[in-house]
């Protein structure tokens, strides 16, 4: 399924509530969906099942904000997809790429780590968890 450039509509958000731990509100999703971002979906006809959020702050450092998959098509290699999707168009356009991640997410970390990213530093008390507790941010770059 091809990767395609995607728009704001209510799938984001039930892809979001459904697959996060932690899950984005509507209002930070669609800010993301302004200037400054570029956003891409993979599709099965109408339905919405995979998206990638990335912020472009500067022409030369980009960073994935968000990657999300519905439950029902996780394990397909969706994730690894859209990553490298964004992979090649940054090294086109000569960008560096960034994400952040929670440190216990070990499943992402490892799809990051065997896409080409590796970390380079670390944020405590970054991210709050679904208890109320704060998590360490892995902070990763992709090396090209």
């Amino acid at each position: 399924m091809p990767v395609e450039e995607l728009q704001w509509n209510d799938q984001v958000s039930a892809i979001e509530r459904s697959a996060s731990v932690v899950p984005w509100s509507d209002e930070n999703l669609k800010s993301c969906f302004t200037n400054g971002y570029q956003n891409f979906g993979i599709w099965n006809a109408d339905e919405l099942l995979a998206f990638l959020i990335v912020h472009k702050p500067l022409q030369d450092e980009w960073t994935i904000m968000n990657i999300a998959v519905k439950p029902t098509a996780q394990r397909r290699g969706l994730a690894s997809q859209l990553i490298h999707f964004i992979r090649k168009a940054a090294q086109h356009q000569r960008a560096t790429l960034f994400l952040e991640v929670r440190e216990n997410n070990l499943a992402a970390r490892k799809l990051y780590e065997q896409t080409g990213f590796i970390e380079i530093g670390r944020r405590k008390d970054y991210y709050a968890s679904a208890d109320g507790q704060l998590e360490t941010a892995v902070v990763m770059r992709l090396v090209t």
